[in-house]
């Protein structure tokens, strides 16, 4: 784990389609939204079965270059191993079969690993007061979401468990790319509005999977 700054670790099965799309997603907002300071939370993923070595996923990899602008480079997706789960501050899964395998390599680990939507979920639901300072720390952000959502499994559990998870994509159409990276958007811009912590109305809640229902249509080019 890092003293000074934050790490997040990203874990899907192969590492060549969800959990680098969602990385790159969390990188380029935090990158937006806190500019230098974000140096101070760092990325990666990993796979409970990797295709180790290989690059993303071409077609993933076209969407993150309509999102972000830029294309994926020097990625080689890699096997998840005790070490990068010990390493992690926050681990973040694409479902909860791999968030039960991060447990099953590192028991210590159950607090601080979620699926992306399961903290996205949490995040909306947590009590934030005051406006968000432009000079925030990301890193102290990520600090205190991770030391509250523990306590808030139980109460924000969704009555379809389904709604963790994010179906795998890999060698699906362009199209359900496109629907996943929204989703996982979405739920990036929770949890760094819950990072942030700036002051903001009750979320609304989506009937569909419980989780709060922020705009990411100012940067996302996907209705």
């Amino acid at each position: 784990m890092s003293r000074a700054g934050f790490d997040v670790l990203v874990v899907c099965t192969a590492n060549v389609s969800r959990s680098p799309l969602a990385a790159a997603l969390l990188r380029h907002r935090l990158d937006e939204r806190f500019g230098a300071r974000a140096s101070r939370v760092r990325v990666s993923s990993a796979g409970t079965r990797a295709l180790a070595g290989q690059g993303v996923d071409p077609v993933t990899a076209q969407v993150l270059q309509e999102v972000t602008g830029s294309p994926p480079e020097g990625f080689a997706a890699r096997q998840l191993e005790e070490a990068l789960v010990h390493e992690a501050d926050l681990v973040l899964t694409m479902t909860r079969r791999h968030r039960a395998a991060v447990v099953d390599v590192l028991p210590t680990a159950q607090r601080r690993t979620f699926t992306l939507p399961e903290l996205a979920r949490i995040a909306a639901a947590l009590p934030r007061g005051g406006g968000g300072r432009a000079d925030a720390d990301p890193a102290a952000g990520w600090r205190a979401l991770l030391a509250a959502a523990p306590a808030m499994r139980g109460p924000t559990a969704p009555a379809d468990p389904a709604a963790d998870d994010v179906p795998d994509v890999h060698r699906h159409p362009v199209a359900e790319h496109r629907s996943t990276a929204r989703h996982l958007a979405a739920a990036v811009e929770d949890v760094l509005e819950a990072v942030a912590a700036p002051a903001r109305p009750a979320a609304q809640r989506s009937a569909s999977n419980g989780s709060a229902s922020v705009a990411v249509s100012g940067w996302y080019p996907y209705p």
